[in-house]
């Protein structure tokens, strides 16, 4: 057996960022090097960014990343360090994990299997390296390797590699021989996909017989995925060592002393290196943060991922802070919230000075004093009243306004609205009215509102964000150009339902049990409503929906599921036939399909939202669907 100090760190990287990428890997190794780590994983890909998309086709990607990773090889000394870039190998480029110690490169790793499910589209650009092969590249082994350091032997598996089951590389490592296997990953956030990535972790010290170490990416890498950070050690099958998920810092360590034992088999597979020196056990071990083991674990994820989203989005697009739209209904008040909160956790981690280190390029910021008058600056919210508007959500959209201290103004807008009004109706030569023009008159005050919030957003250098939710993308209940409009739509990814429930936890048990915003006490009493229809119709948008647990289920059902519309309606039946009647429920499906296909043009369009449910409707990244069909209403069962 020999002791040896493993370490993995995170990273907050940013595709096609060479000397950023580079100087955060370089802070990371500082880190650990001061902690005596002799072996340190970092995630896949952190040289070049992960979401480097089709940029990963440019030669000047791979050259750039074997730049870094040179010079990166020249400034270690004995520590063995794994990194990760694409590389070009015998015609086709290869995800590579890259072992580098005393100024060398002494081993490439390709990824033996490749993501290609949900946001992920690995096999558009890279090739999968067959189990067994092994090569040169420039004279460093290239392949299929084990490194030998000493008396014990290490192996890798890259991200989607660990996933494969009886496939997964850590079956045959084991028998060849290996005392620790490292996994630089790059596994985007969705509900509860940690407790698979640990067990994975588990799994593999068992298969192996000895420790695993596992480093993921942090943060909004590059737009729509949020990286959860999170890194393991377990030790045959012992989780030893874990990380804090969703941190605002650059780079988080963690390490732990561990046993690894002596493999004594030789082959054509083995990189040899001298032998580590010997440290003696009981290095520090790191456990996971208490909300990790909330009751309300999904409410605790959904708050601190898309607070990191926006905060990465805002610093790495460069701009002074957000502009919401804020109405007063649920989805606006939870964008506000989200925002509020970002700015509360990077001061909770960071320091005040920390978050003026990493905003310094917004021209303000060293002249604010403090994090109350920052969060003023910060974020900006409006309020657009008109005659349909009630006093209920002006009261709601002012409450939660002075509650999370934001900039708030309050405008009307029906002088526009009556102006575009009289416009079309000297066009057409007819006045327009409720009972013939519904849909005009709602979608004119929707519309008339976004040139407004754009002005605020260009005035003060802010991201305007659109305010619309998934189940809303699914049938078309927003109006382009009017709740769509924005530069990113951070709630796009999460039903309606939740949003809900999400509103009232935030309002009465808030973040870790402390963190609330009671200021939200206002929408959660009211019926989400668009309010566009004169008030004495009393709107309601499940009324002009349908219940949102079933525009949920529906949907799921669809399109992660995969049943035909048939299949839906009789799950339908069984699962809410003691609810509704099954007239109702056919109803529901009719208007259900023929709104879905109907709409597809509209999720074309849909800002990028953030990925946190574990699917999405997003057409770009996720869920392809015909703009021009037959639609799926035709393959329902006849209208009982």
């Amino acid at each position: 057996m020999s002791q040896v100090i493993v370490g993995a760190a995170v990273l907050n990287q940013t595709p096609l960022d060479w000397e950023g990428n580079y100087l955060r890997i370089k802070s990371a190794i500082t880190e650990a090097e001061a902690a005596g780590v002799q072996v340190l994983c970092l995630p896949e890909m952190c040289l070049t960014g992960y979401g480097c998309e089709d940029q990963f086709l440019a030669p000047f990607t791979e050259t750039k990343a074997i730049e870094y990773l040179h010079k990166l090889a020249s400034e270690t000394t004995s520590m063995f360090i794994w990194v990760g870039l694409p590389m070009r190998h015998e015609g086709h480029l290869f995800n590579v994990a890259a072992g580098i110690t005393a100024g060398k490169v002494v081993a490439l790793i390709p990824k033996q299997h490749l993501a290609d499910d949900g946001v992920h589209y690995e096999p558009r650009w890279f090739t999968p390296w067959p189990a067994g092969k092994r090569s040169q590249w420039q004279g460093i082994p290239f392949g299929d390797y084990r490194v030998r350091v000493g008396s014990w032997t290490m192996g890798v598996e890259i991200c989607q590699d660990a996933w494969e089951g009886d496939k997964r590389p850590a079956h045959v490592l084991a028998k060849r021989g290996v005392s620790l296997v490292v996994n630089p990953t790059a596994s985007h956030f969705s509900f509860g996909k940690s407790q698979v990535r640990q067990a994975l972790t588990r799994e593999g010290s068992r298969i192996i017989d000895g420790v695993y170490v596992f480093a993921n990416l942090l943060g909004n890498e590059s737009g729509r995925v949020i990286f959860d950070g999170d890194a393991y050690v377990a030790d045959r099958g012992n989780l030893i060592s874990q990380s804090n998920r969703f941190s605002m810092n650059d780079h988080e360590l963690i390490y732990a002393s561990v046993e690894l034992k002596s493999v004594n088999d030789a082959g054509d597979d083995i990189i040899s290196l001298p032998a580590m020196k010997e440290v003696p056990g009981g290095t520090q071990t790191f456990v996971a943060a208490n909300w990790e083991s909330s009751e309300y674990i999904k409410e605790e994820e959904f708050a601190r991922s898309v607070a990191l989203g926006l905060w990465d989005y805002v610093r790495k697009s460069h701009s002074y802070g957000f502009v919401i739209s804020l109405s007063g209904g649920a989805d606006s008040s939870a964008i506000a919230s989200l925002c509020y909160l970002a700015s509360q956790l990077a001061e909770n981690q960071l320091g005040w000075e920390g978050m003026k280190k990493r905003l310094a390029y917004i021209p303000w910021m060293d002249s604010t004093p403090n994090v109350k008058e920052f969060v003023k600056r910060f974020i900006r919210t409006l309020y657009q009243g008109t005659v349909n508007s009630s006093a209920e959500t002006r009261a709601s959209a002012r409450t939660l306004a002075d509650c999370i201290g934001s900039d708030h103004s309050e405008i009307q807008i029906d002088g526009l609205v009556a102006e575009y009004r009289q416009l079309i109706e000297g066009a057409i030569g007819r006045e327009l009215s409720w009972k013939t023009d519904d849909i005009t008159l709602q979608n004119v005050q929707a519309r008339v509102r976004a040139p407004s919030a754009w002005m605020l957003a260009n005035i003060n250098n802010a991201l305007l964000l659109a305010t619309s939710n998934r189940s809303e993308a699914s049938v078309g209940y927003a109006t382009m150009d009017g709740d769509t409009s924005g530069s990113i739509s951070p709630i796009a990814g999460i039903d309606k339902s939740f949003i809900r429930v999400w509103l009232k936890w935030m309002q009465e048990t808030g973040l870790a049990g402390t963190w609330k915003v009671s200021g939200l006490s206002g929408v959660n009493a009211l019926e989400p409503s668009a309010e566009l229809r004169p008030l004495d119709s009393k709107q309601v948008d499940e009324e002009d929906l349908m219940p949102y647990p079933i525009l949920n289920a529906l949907e799921r059902w669809s399109f992660y599921e995969r049943l035909s519309p048939e299949e839906c309606v009789s799950k339908l039946n069984q699962v809410y036939g003691a609810q509704f009647d099954a007239t109702k429920l056919d109803e529901f499906a009719h208007r259900f399909f023929r709104l879905w296909a109907r709409n597809q043009w509209k999720r074309e369009r849909y800002a990028p939202g953030f990925h946190v449910d574990d699917y999405s409707l997003d057409p770009k990244s996720w869920l392809r669907f015909p703009i021009l069909s037959a639609g799926l209403e035709k393959d329902l069962p006849a209208c009982i």
